[in-house]
């Protein structure tokens, strides 16, 4: 009886130990802010767009822990398509959407950007939850003009695939030559 007692013991040790060490990694997410002012939803060959003008210069990017302000340009080395919350403000309303970004450019020397989007009826991810409410989905009926536009944009790496010996982190150099780094990589070794 004693051994069947010390045998539960160890095994249970056994299985507390691999369950500290044998957990999945979870992908690296943010959540990036873009601000502009007159936008416009139209449908076009690639199905809908929001067209964005006067976009500042900056987006601010957050994982829940840091927060930075990156040049608007580094937008365009996201992998896609990625889901989003577009806010459209207008003289009679306020209209929040959920979206998938299958797309973006950037043009007239960074202040105007255009999202290929297709929208979507329900969000179930965990960094945009608290965005959610409220939403109506966009449809050909919002087609038109809107006096400014807030977009968040649920940004997703893949794990590296030495998730449990590095930290993966957004890395910029504002010092020197203001060029931003790979927005997955391995910055600090643990």
């Amino acid at each position: 009886m004693n051994y069947c007692r010390q045998l539960g013991i160890l095994c249970l040790l056994v299985l507390v130990f691999c369950s500290e060490f044998c957990s999945a990694a979870e992908s690296p997410s943010a959540v990036i802010y873009i601000q502009g002012s007159e936008s416009t939803i139209t449908n076009g060959s690639n199905g809908m767009m929001i067209t964005v003008k006067d976009v500042v210069p900056y987006f601010h990017i957050t994982d829940g822990v840091e927060s930075k302000l990156v040049p608007v340009e580094s937008l365009t080395d996201i992998s896609y398509p990625l889901n989003a919350v577009v806010t459209l403000f207008n003289a009679e309303n306020k209209r929040k959407s959920i979206i998938q970004v299958s797309n973006l450019s950037l043009s007239d020397e960074n202040k105007v950007l255009t999202l290929n989007v297709n929208p979507l009826e329900f969000y179930d991810g965990e960094m945009l939850k608290s965005l959610v409410n409220g939403q109506t989905p966009l449809s050909d009926d919002n087609i038109g003009e809107c006096n400014r536009a807030d977009i968040y944009l649920e940004a997703v790496w893949e794990a590296p695939s030495n998730a449990l010996n590095c930290i993966p982190c957004f890395c910029c150099d504002f010092g020197g030559s203001g060029e931003c780094g790979d927005i997955c990589s391995c910055c600090t070794p643990t």
